[in-house]
Formats: structure tokens, sequence, C-alpha cells
């Protein structure tokens, strides 16, 4: 059986101007000046934190250090989201994975975000309705961030399925890269954050904006 592999931050919660605000405003003030929009979505937008600061400081940092600056801007983060009304699912995506649970799809999510964001979505979004958090895979500070294949390949050893099985929904370009090199069966671009003529040149091999057409993306999943 195929398997569904979701990234999570703008591939199933469109929160671009959640994670541009709370980025601008928490790393503008350590670099003395503006992020621009190629920065956010080369060496922010689907990367670890600690490949994001290294960049944008440019030196490492200490694992202590990453953490800490990491939690200090995820918090400016959560607040912004639990104040605004656009924090929810994707459009159609609730019901499109209650179809799934209903044919017993495997699936998990393989993201960025640490930990604690991972439990904050769980908790908000009642992700847990769908999906097995201690199945999640996320930035523990030891895999290798996108776009290395490690993410999604270490999430379809949770699932038990061969990963050139499993379905991969992204939206960034670090991300579909990932999903590249991982050989992934199918790749589908979420026109969230990206132009659709920029996922078709990323090399997706189908693209939506959202998942509001349930007979189209089930039409992707089960070819």
């Amino acid at each position: 059986m195929t398997a569904i592999i979701f990234d999570f931050n703008g591939t199933m919660f469109f929160d671009e101007k959640f994670q541009e605000i709370s980025w601008k405003e928490f790393m503008e003030k350590k670099i003395n000046r503006a992020i621009t929009d190629e920065e956010f979505q080369t060496y922010i937008h689907g990367r670890n934190a600690s490949e994001t600061f290294e960049y944008f400081l440019g030196y490492p940092l200490s694992k202590e250090d990453i953490e800490q600056m990491a939690e200090e801007k995820e918090v400016v983060y959560r607040k912004l989201c639990l104040a605004s009304k656009d924090f929810h699912l994707a459009p159609g995506l609730e019901e499109l994975l209650d179809k799934l649970k209903e044919f017993k799809m495997p699936m998990t999510i393989a993201t960025a975000s640490g930990w604690k964001n991972v439990q904050f979505f769980f908790q908000y979004l009642h992700l847990d309705r769908w999906f097995d958090i201690h199945q999640v895979i996320y930035n523990d500070g030891k895999v290798a961030g996108k776009p290395a294949p490690d993410l999604f390949l270490n999430a379809a050893k949770v699932l038990e399925k061969d990963i050139h099985d499993c379905i991969i929904f992204e939206d960034s370009v670090s991300g579909i890269e990932a999903a590249k090199r991982a050989q992934a069966k199918r790749i589908v671009g979420v026109a969230s954050m990206s132009g659709q003529e920029s996922l078709k040149n990323s090399g997706v091999t189908d693209i939506i904006c959202d998942y509001t057409d349930q007979k189209e993306v089930l039409k992707i999943i089960k070819e």
C-alpha cells in the first residue's frame, strides 16, 4: 500500500505570514539589516534553524545556543498563531485526512520544526485525530535538514514503508529537493508560498493549490 508523508509548515498549515513576521522580527534585531524575500525562501523556509542562524550570523553556534535562539523565535511565532483567525489547517485538508483515515492510509509528518512546535500544533490543531505524534519526524538537532533527504527517509522507516512507495506533499524548494533525493514515488507540490511555475521547474510530479478538490487529490494519491 502507498504511504503519505506530509511536510507541515506551508503544506498542512499555510503559515507564510507568521513565519515571515516572526523571523524578520527576531533575526533583523540580530543582524541589523532587512531580510530579503529571496533569503527567506532560500535560507529560512523549510530549513533547520542551525543552517539559518549560521547563514545570517556568519559563524557556527553551539547546540545550546541554537536551541535557545530557535525557541526565542518560536515563542514569537506561536503568539502570532494564537492571536490570528488564520491559525487553522489548509483549506480542505481536514476532510482529506478524514477520508485517508477511513481508507486506513499509512501517513505521518516530516517537518523542520522542533519538538515544542510539534506539540503546539498537535494541541491546538488536534492533529492526533489523524496522526501518531510519536511517529512524527522533526528537527531534533541531530537529523540533517532539508534539502538532505533524511527527514523523509526516516518518516518512511517509522511507517515501515519503502520510500519508493511514498507520496510526499511539500511546498518549499529545499523540501522538494529533499523529496527528490529521497526518491519518493511521487512529489506533490503545494502552491502555498511558491508560484505554480516555480513548482513546475522544481521537478514535482503534481501541483495543487490546496486540498479543496478532494477528488483530484485522491486521484493523485491512487495513481
